[in-house]
C-alpha cells in the first residue's frame, strides 16, 4: 500500500506529558510526524486541550495509530483527514519581503494583518495543498522571511 499524507485532529487534556505520550506512539511504530500544532482552548479547563499532527502513513497504519492514540487514557477523540479532505482547510500567516507579490485567487484568500518597512504580514487559507503550492513559490521568489501553518476543519 502507498503511503499518504494525513492529519489527525486530537481533542485530549491539556497536562503535561500528553505530547509525550501521543508522539510515543508514532515513533513507537517508525512514523515520523510532519507537523505539530498543540494548544488549550480554554485556559480554565483541562479537557480542552488540542492537537493536529501531520504524518505520512498507509491507510492500515493510519488506522492502527488511530486506535492506539484512542487507547490513551488523555486522549477523548481523534479525527482522521486525509490531506486532500475537502473538510480541511490551511490557515497560513507569512512574514514576507516588501517586494513579495502575492494576491488572492480562487482557490485561496489573502488577508494582509501588518505592514512594515520591511515587508507585511498576511495569512493565506485555503486547501492545504493550495497553501502549500502558494507557499513553495513565494519561497521560490525568495520573498518568504517565515511561516507558520496550521489546519482546521469545516
Amino acid at each position: 500500500m502507498a503511503e499518504q499524507r494525513w492529519v489527525f485532529v486530537v481533542r485530549a487534556l491539556d497536562r503535561p506529558g500528553t505530547l509525550t505520550a501521543t508522539a510515543a506512539v508514532f515513533s513507537n511504530r517508525g512514523v515520523s510526524l510532519e507537523s505539530i500544532l498543540a494548544s488549550g482552548i480554554a485556559p480554565t479547563t483541562l479537557e480542552n486541550g488540542r492537537l493536529i499532527l501531520i504524518f505520512r502513513a498507509t491507510e492500515a497504519k493510519q488506522a492502527l495509530l488511530q486506535r492506539t492514540l484512542e487507547r490513551l487514557s488523555i486522549i477523548f477523540q481523534v479525527d482522521a483527514y486525509t490531506y486532500d479532505d475537502d473538510r480541511l482547510r490551511a490557515i497560513a500567516v507569512a512574514k514576507l519581503s516588501s517586494a513579495a507579490a502575492i494576491a488572492p485567487t480562487a482557490d485561496y484568500s489573502v488577508e494582509t494583518i501588518a505592514t512594515t518597512a520591511a515587508g507585511r504580514i498576511v495569512m493565506l487559507t485555503g486547501a492545504p495543498a493550495v497553501i502549500e503550492t502558494a507557499i513553495s513559490h513565494l519561497r521560490e521568489q525568495d520573498s518568504l522571511q517565515d511561516v507558520v501553518v496550521s489546519y482546521i476543519t469545516v
